[in-house]
C-alpha cells in the first residue's frame, strides 16, 4: 500500500545486478571472441578489456586505455597497454593496424592478452601484471550434491525492440507438491551482446501469471523479492551452505524472471531468448535465506555540485523492534545510480564498528559485492549507517529519488539468514522517519490506511475543510490559514516532517481529489527549500518546462511546473517533493 516503502530492485538493477558490460565492444576489437585464457584450459577471455576473464567490474590497463581513446581500436592498436615490448595490434593479430569492425584480422591464431603480460611466452613478466589464473565459468559444489534438481527458466526467442533500454518479464509456476530450497543459480545467455542483466522474483500468492513475454517497466508490484540474479561478470550465484531460498508448497509459488536488455546502438533484428538456471533440493537447509534493505529514500540533489553526502541511520531501536534473534548476514551490495561516486554501509555492534560495505570509486556499471565467510552477525540493537556521496556537477536539473536511472538511490542490500528471525526487512528512512516507526498500520498516531482512504470520515472531514477554503488553483485565500491550522490538528498533518512525507506521498496519488487536496494545502506556503533557496520543482525531469502563475503569497520565487502551455501546479508540495504531478490546474 505504501508506495515509498515499496523497494524495486530492477532499476538498481538491483543493487546487486548492476554490473555492466557491453559484449558489443568485442566487435570493435580484432579477434575479440576468440582470446584464448592465458593459463585456463579451453576458456576464452570474454572481457578482453576487464580484469574478470567473463568481463564486468575492473577494467584491465588495456581497457583503461580503450576506454581513454574513445574505445577506436584505430586509437590502441599501436599501444603497448601491458607494456612487454608487443603492442595491441600483435598481441591480437593485427599487426600493421589496417584492420576494421566486420573484416577478418591478419592473423586468428598465436594470440595473446593486450593487457596481460603472458608468462607461457619466452618474455619476462618481471615487474609487469600477469592475468589471474581463475576461470569464469560456474562452479558450486553443492549444486551436483544428491537431490539437486535443475530447471532452466528461459524465454522464448524473441524481438529485441529498436531502443536502447528494454525490460521484458515473465513468471513460471513451481511444484506445490511440497517445500524446496533454492541454493544455486546460473546464466543461460542466448545474445550477448544485449543481455545486461537477469533478476529473478519471488512472487506474492495471487501474483499476476505473465505467460509470454512482455515489456514489463522496471517492476512487477506483486513480485519483489529478489532471490537470484546475472550480470556480466558473475558466473552464478551459490547460497551459503546453511541457508536456501523456500520455495513451493510454503514458499513462493511463481517465480518472474525480468530482463534488461541493453541495446545502445538501437539495432533493429536482434533476438534473444535468455534464461536463469535454479538449481533446488527437497533437502531444505536449516534456514530460509531473506534480503535485507537499509539506506535513505528522500534524495534531492542539487545540480552543479562536486558533493553531496546523504546519510541515513537504522539505529539501535529498529533493529531491537524488526529482529526477534540474531540474522547472519551472507553476501552486500551498494546501490545507487549514476550520480553515486562513493558508498560505506557501517555496522555498529557493542564498541565495535567494521564496513560491511565500502566503496570509495563507485559505479553504476561496476558496482562491487562482498561475499562474507564466515558470516556477519548482526544483533538487535545493533545500527548500520548507510552513506552515499553524489556528483551532479554536469546535471542541470535537481536530481530525486526514483528507480529510472536518471533519478538516484542510496541502498544497501544485504542477503541474510534466518529469514524468521526478522519481522520486516527494510530499515529505510525519509529523512528522520524509518520504516520501522510504522506499527500495526501506523505511524505516530496516524493510522496511514485511514488517512489513505478519501472516503473514511476523518480523512473527508479534513479533506473537505482544505479545499473549501484554500485555492488548488493557486494564491492564498485569506481564509486558508485559519483551515491549515486546523487541517494541521489531524495526526497525519502534523507540522513537521511528518506532514512533509505523508503530502509527498498522498501527491502521488493520482485521483483527483487528492491533488486538489495537496495542491490547496500547499496554497499558502512560501518556504524556500534546501537548495540555496532554489525550488526543486521548478527544475523537474520528464520534459516538464517552466510557467508563470500569479500568487499573492509573498515570497520571492514563485515557479510552477506545467506539462504544456495552459496547465499549471502550484503547490509547493507538489513543487518541492512530487517528482509526477498528477493532476494540473489551468493557469489564471
Amino acid at each position: 500500500m505504501f508506495n515509498m516503502w515499496t523497494i524495486s530492485l530492477s532499476a538498481f538493477l538491483a543493487c546487486i545486478g548492476v554490473i555492466y558490460g557491453y559484449g558489443g565492444y568485442r566487435n570493435n576489437i580484432p579477434n575479440g571472441y576468440n582470446l584464448t585464457h592465458p593459463c585456463v584450459t579451453g576458456e576464452t577471455w570474454q572481457g578482453v578489456g576487464h580484469e574478470n576473464p567473463a568481463g564486468g567490474g575492473a577494467r584491465n590497463q588495456f581497457g583503461i586505455d580503450f576506454a581513454n581513446q574513445g574505445r577506436t581500436w584505430a586509437n590502441v592498436c599501436n599501444m603497448d597497454s601491458d607494456g612487454d615490448g608487443m603492442t595491441n595490434g600483435q598481441e591480437l593479430g593485427d599487426p600493421q593496424c589496417i584492420w576494421t569492425p566486420g573484416a577478418t584480422p591478419t592473423r586468428t591464431n598465436g594470440l595473446t592478452h593486450p593487457g596481460y603480460c603472458d608468462k607461457s611466452s619466452s618474455q619476462t613478466c618481471a615487474g609487469l601484471v600477469t592475468a589471474p589464473c581463475t576461470s569464469s565459468k560456474f562452479n558450486c559444489p553443492e549444486a551436483t550434491e544428491k537431490g539437486v534438481e535443475k530447471r532452466v527458466l528461459s524465454i522464448p526467442r524473441t524481438a529485441v525492440p529498436d531502443k536502447e533500454t528494454t525490460y521484458i518479464c515473465m513468471t513460471f509456476d513451481m511444484d506445490e507438491s511440497q517445500d524446496y530450497h533454492m541454493i544455486a543459480t546460473t546464466a543461460e545467455i542466448d545474445n550477448v551482446d544485449v543481455m545486461h542483466h537477469i533478476l529473478l522474483y519471488g512472487c506474492r500468492d495471487g501474483a499476476p501469471v505473465i505467460a509470454s513475454p512482455r515489456e514489463c517497466g522496471m517492476s512487477v508490484p506483486a513480485c519483489q523479492d529478489v532471490i537470484g540474479l546475472w550480470a556480466v561478470g558473475i558466473p552464478g550465484q551459490c547460497l551459503y551452505k546453511e541457508t536456501g531460498f523456500r520455495m513451493g508448497k510454503t514458499g513462493y509459488k511463481r517465480l518472474l524472471l525480468e530482463f534488461h536488455w541493453n541495446n545502445p546502438q538501437k539495432t533493429s533484428g536482434q533476438m534473444d531468448g535468455s534464461g536463469l538456471s535454479i538449481f533446488y533440493t527437497p533437502n531444505l537447509r536449516p534456514y530460509d535465506a531473506g534480503v535485507f534493505w537499509t539506506g535513505e529514500s528522500n534524495l534531492v540533489i542539487p545540480p552543479g555540485r562536486s558533493r553531496t553526502v546523504v546519510e541515513s541511520m537504522c539505529p539501535s531501536r529498529c533493529t531491537k523492534k524488526i529482529l526477534k534473534e540474531t540474522i547472519h548476514f551472507i553476501s552486500g551490495y551498494n546501490h545507487m545510480h549514476y550520480k553515486g561516486i562513493a558508498q560505506t554501509v557501517e555496522l555498529f555492534s557493542g564498541d565495535s564498528r567494521r564496513y560491511l560495505t565500502k566503496d570509495l570509486n563507485y559505479s553504476y556499471d561496476d558496482p562491487t559485492s562482498v561475499v562474507y565467510d564466515p558470516p556477519v552477525a548482526v544483533h538487535p540493537g545493533d545500527s548500520l549507517k548507510t552513506t552515499c556521496v553524489f556528483r551532479s556537477v554536469s546535471s542541470k536539473t535537481t536530481t530525486f529519488y526514483g528507480s529510472a536511472t536518471s533519478d538516484e538511490m542510496c541502498f544497501g542490500i544485504f542477503v541474510y539468514y534466518p529469514k524468521t528471525a526478522s519481522t520486516n526487512n527494510v530499515c529505510v528512512t525519509w529523512k528522520t522517519i524509518n520504516r520501522c516507526d510504522i506499527e500495526r498500520g501506523a505511524l505516530m498516531g496516524c493510522k496511514l490506511a485511514d488517512f489513505y482512504n478519501n472516503s473514511h470520515p476523518h480523512t473527508k472531514m479534513v479533506m473537505d475543510k482544505v479545499l473549501d477554503n484554500c485555492s488548488p488553483y493557486g494564491g492564498c485565500r485569506q481564509e486558508c490559514p485559519a483551515a491549515i491550522a486546523e487541517a494541521e490538528k489531524h495526526p497525519c498533518l502534523a507540522k513537521g516532517v511528518m506532514q512533509d512525507y505523508l503530502l509527498t506521498l498522498r501527491s502521488r496519488n493520482p485521483d483527483l481529489k487528492t491533488a486538489k487536496f495537496v495542491a490547496a494545502f500547499g496554497s499558502c506556503s512560501c518556504r524556500k527549500d534546501d537548495n540555496n533557496g532554489e525550488l526543486p520543482g521548478s527544475h523537474q525531469r520528464n520534459n516538464i518546462s517552466r510557467c508563470s502563475c500569479v500568487n499573492s503569497c509573498s515570497c520571492d520565487l514563485c515557479s510552477f511546473i506545467s506539462v504544456d502551455d495552459s496547465l499549471c501546479v502550484s503547490s509547493v508540495y507538489v513543487l518541492r517533493n512530487s517528482p509526477k504531478p498528477i493532476v494540473y490546474c489551468k493557469a489564471g
